[in-house]
């Protein structure tokens, strides 16, 4: 074999090497996973999105011969992603508003808040639905509203607010 051949067999071995190595460093960290895509700098940092369900990614970085492409777009449809429903009651007396609740009130009643043990991260909301109506909280003994003062009243006398509380398993936040 002459020589020249030699090496233009190596030069062209070494080529295709390259650009092997090219596609596959670009392409190494791929989403694998079916709720995680991953998106390439212009400076070849990664970035992962992770979420449930509708990732779409196209453009960008496919490849070698790819990369110089200026667009690319990212579409999270949000198919996976459930919003918290309350369920809705109405109310004219004295009541306990249990964890999942939404309660519009239109008269001067009592809300026992239900127990906060048991339900940390749960919500309650409870909403002053007509004037002239008053809402007075009142606590499960051992339990309380964080940064109230414990011998203070709770009260809502205004019509349209919303008061939202959240357990964390030992006591209620007021929102």
């Amino acid at each position: 074999m002459s020589a020249k051949l030699q090496i233009g067999l190596l030069i062209a071995a070494i080529l295709v090497g390259g650009f092997a190595q090219a596609a596959l460093t670009k392409n190494d960290n791929g989403a694998n996973d079916g709720n995680l895509a991953v998106v390439l700098g212009m400076a070849g940092e990664q970035y992962p999105i992770y979420g449930a369900g509708g990732i779409k990614v196209t453009g960008g970085h496919h490849g070698f011969f790819s990369s110089n492409m200026k667009s690319s777009a990212i579409e999270i449809d949000g198919s996976g992603i459930s919003a918290h429903k309350f369920a809705p009651v109405n109310v004219t007396s004295d009541f306990t508003a249990m964890a999942g609740g939404a309660y519009f009130v239109s008269g001067n009643c009592v809300c026992n808040l239900g127990p906060a043990t048991g339900n940390a991260g749960q919500e309650v909301a409870i909403c002053n639905a007509a004037k002239s109506t008053t809402i007075t909280y009142a606590n499960l003994p051992g339990e309380f509203v964080y940064g109230v003062d414990q011998s203070a009243t709770v009260t809502n006398s205004n019509q349209g607010k919303v008061d939202k509380f959240i357990s964390d398993g030992k006591g209620w936040f007021r929102e």
